[in-house]
């Protein structure tokens, strides 16, 4: 990128925010009126490529391939992390300016990485990539995949929360409360299948899968949790709680691909984010886990939320995603 405009190690980004529906600021001061704008389109995991073919099928295409439709981790199956629709500049008509997601591509006088939010539909996440070069385009892309990536996801989990909140459907269930949940958009389809203190499992069955959702707490311990920690509480409940078609089986942890631990933030507590697969010892089955360890220092425990995913027909990504929507939304 040319030094004169920006570097590639401090990338602009530029979130242009909605306007507050809100008629006054804090101070009284009027606000400016909320655009109206049309609803958005697509689904989650899904974006629209605006990129010319001479982009696309050179180095800037691959380049955008390897990092876009990379696999996703912690998943049976290779899923990429996006489905993607690609289109010339010139075809961006008005029904494609309403797409959820959108990245924009392209060669220009000026390199920037720009985020938008709602420009021409409402929810909508628009980010345009621009540099002078192909190679400029590439390196942009690059150092900041991590930053676009994190958008879209929070894009997608926003959407898929506001659709829950006004969804007649969602609430949260009595057994939750029992274990200091005061909020959780948990669809009504998942029904109790245990109710002990200090565990509630809940479960629905789709036409391609059967999800679980298992909520747990424990005394707190000194120190930070350990990833052996994490494997072993998941794997005492997989032990006693869940079994196969077949007698004995039992569920584990499978640890021939680990699982990966990063850092997050729960219902404002700090939390680790566990993301792997579960085997059935002694039987033919397994699937995703994705898990949250909850730091909830104010009750002197800690809270681990789960979600399963049992399909071997059926695509994951999207499940695992809407679960985790539902996950993160708890209000302690």
């Amino acid at each position: 990128m040319a030094s004169s405009i920006l570097r590639f190690s401090s990338l602009l980004f530029v979130l242009v925010m909605a306007v507050s529906c809100s008629s006054t600021n804090e101070d009284g001061s009027p606000k400016k009126k909320q655009r109206i704008l049309p609803p958005s389109s697509g689904t989650h995991s899904e974006l629209l490529l605006v990129m010319k073919d001479e982009m696309w099928l050179g180095s800037t295409g691959e380049a955008f391939r390897e990092i876009f439709l990379a696999e996703q981790e912690g998943l049976p199956q290779p899923e990429s992390y996006f489905d993607i629709n690609r289109v010339e500049p010139g075809e961006v008509n008005g029904l494609l300016k309403k797409t959820k997601s959108i990245i924009w591509v392209e060669l220009s006088d000026t390199s920037f990485v720009k985020m938008q939010k709602d420009l021409w539909s409402r929810p909508q996440r628009l980010v345009r990539v621009t540099a002078p070069t192909k190679d400029g385009v590439i390196a942009a892309m690059r150092a900041s995949a991590e930053q676009i990536i994190s958008a879209y996801k929070e894009h997608d989990m926003g959407v898929i929360q506001g659709r829950l909140r006004k969804s007649a459907y969602a609430y949260t269930h009595e057994n939750l409360k029992k274990i200091g949940i005061k909020n959780m958009l948990l669809h009504k389809g998942f029904d109790p299948t245990l109710d002990k203190e200090g565990l509630k499992i809940f479960a629905t069955k789709t036409v391609r899968t059967v999800q679980y959702i298992v909520v747990s707490e424990r005394p707190m311990t000194e120190g930070m949790v350990s990833v052996d920690d994490v494997i072993s509480h998941r794997d005492s409940i997989g032990k006693y709680f869940f079994e196969g078609t077949r007698d004995g089986s039992y569920m584990s942890t499978e640890l021939l691909i680990p699982p990966t631990i990063t850092n997050t933030e729960i219902s404002g507590m700090f939390a680790l984010e566990t993301r792997g697969l579960w085997k059935m010892n002694g039987d033919f089955m397994g699937g995703p886990f994705l898990s949250y360890t909850i730091y909830d220092e104010k009750n002197n425990r800690i809270l681990t939320i789960e979600c399963l995913v049992y399909g071997p027909t059926a695509k994951k990504r999207n499940v695992v995603l809407e679960l985790e929507a539902t996950m993160r939304s708890i209000k302690l």
